[in-house]
């Protein structure tokens, strides 16, 4: 039977991990809040900064084709790091959505 691999990580190493993160968090965009506009056709994100960001509802995977009575029941994931609608099982995020990153290269 082949020999198990095994990763070994010093304290060391994972605390200069947490600090890493630590120093780019401020660079991570959260969402504060997010609706549907059914006016609009649009996704509505509020950031923590303070920018509203909306992007046409058309060009985001499992959502192209839904009916707009289920588009408004969105979840707000992560601490503001994704989005989910329950109602279709979709899931998107926020970092992917605000860098156009709109679905998977398949779709």
């Amino acid at each position: 039977m082949p020999e198990t691999a095994r990763v070994i990580t010093t304290d060391e190493e994972i605390d200069a991990a947490f600090e890493q993160a630590r120093i780019y968090e401020k660079f991570d965009r959260r969402v504060s809040s997010v609706s549907y506009s059914n006016s609009s056709d649009m996704i509505l994100l509020r950031l923590d900064h303070g920018v509203a960001y909306s992007i046409p509802r058309r060009l985001l995977q499992g959502l192209s084709d839904a009916d707009p009575n289920v588009l408004s029941n969105i979840e707000i994931l992560g601490n503001g790091t994704g989005l989910y609608w329950p109602g279709l099982d979709v899931a998107h995020s926020v970092s992917w959505l605000l860098a156009g990153v709109y679905g998977s290269a398949k779709w």
